[in-house]
């Protein structure tokens, strides 16, 4: 953290793009962005500077209660959805202005929406729904695999019936 002046620097990347984005960006793209372009380290590192932060103000109505890291399925995806949940706070809050100013050490270590609006959104929409399709193959190709699986294990088959020892012989022979 640098100080200056009334104001702090506090370098990192994932709030800068955040902050600057948030009230300018609909939700649903500023989450597609965030999870496609930052792995889950670095947002649960961005959600604890965030959460000192919060804190370090001294608020009479306390920030959500988050776990600190998460070890689950989707962990990137609640991470993105903890980030946005504190900046929800913070704007219901009016504390955007209050919160250090968050900066970046180069603009390639944050997303460009561009991807994410206008000529490619048309790309990035046909991805979305074949990942989507891809994913439901795949639950068809596991109910599939089950099924051979068990086709593939034959029931035992009955041992054929035997004839009584009563029972003569009554085919004719070659002598009769």
């Amino acid at each position: 953290m640098i100080k200056m002046a009334d104001c702090s620097l506090v370098l990192n990347d994932v709030l800068c793009f955040l902050v600057n984005k948030f009230s300018k960006t609909p939700v649903k793209t500023l989450k597609a962005s965030v999870v496609d372009f930052y792995n889950v380290d670095v947002l649960a590192d961005a959600k604890l500077c965030l959460l000192n932060d919060i804190n370090g103000m001294n608020l009479t109505n306390k920030p959500p209660h988050f776990p600190l890291r998460r070890f689950c399925d989707g962990r990137l995806a609640h991470e993105v959805d903890d980030l946005l949940t504190l900046f929800t706070f913070c704007d219901e809050m009016k504390l955007l202005d209050k919160l250090p100013k968050y900066v970046s050490s180069s603009p390639d270590n944050m997303p460009s929406l561009r991807l994410y609006e206008g000529d490619l959104q048309v790309l990035m929409s046909l991805l979305r729904s074949m990942g989507d399709k891809v994913e439901s193959f795949g639950s068809a190709l596991a109910a599939i695999t089950r099924d051979v699986r068990e086709l593939q294990v034959w029931p035992s088959l009955p041992q054929p019936a035997r004839a009584p020892a009563s029972v003569v012989n009554t085919r004719p022979t070659a002598a009769d």
